[in-house]
């Protein structure tokens, strides 16, 4: 019984001392999945001053999904009856260098955050002001899908 008792002992302890790590794993982080924009920073050079929006009614069901190679980007209206339906649709391909955070679809943008839940893109692609020179727009996403 105890030669018995003494190879369960030893073979519970070889099962529970295993290679598993107990640390947190680091969650792979992906720009592939649907995002909803829910605010952006314009800085504009003219008077140096920063406004925050939000995007409002059908403009905050606006999407943005990166598949492998593609982005398809979907702009929301209302119609007729004031309901939100997609109204402009955008398909391009894109590339994203994860060392450089380059991501380019039309237009360059900085990825400046990326978690599993969420993306912050600044760019210098529009003068908004109306200066002549390109202002800095920095925009918030959320993942929905």
């Amino acid at each position: 019984m105890k030669k018995i008792f003494l190879a369960l002992a030893v073979f519970s302890a070889m099962v529970s001392c295993s290679s598993d790590d107990d640390s947190p794993k680091k969650e792979e982080v992906s720009l592939i999945g649907t995002w909803n924009q829910y605010k952006g920073d314009f800085y504009t050079t003219y008077d140096n001053k920063t406004q925050t929006l939000y995007p409002k009614g059908c403009e905050s069901q606006n999407t943005v999904e990166y598949n492998e190679t593609e982005v398809n980007v979907v702009n929301y209206d209302s119609n007729n009856e004031g309901k939100c339906v997609p109204a402009v649709h955008k398909n391009a391909k894109y590339t994203y260098d994860k060392e450089t955070k380059k991501l380019t679809h039309g237009k360059v943008y900085i990825v400046t955050k990326i978690t599993p839940t969420e993306l912050v893109t600044e760019d210098h692609n529009t003068d908004w002001d109306g200066d002549g020179k390109y202002d800095v727009t920095i925009r918030y996403f959320r993942k929905i899908k």
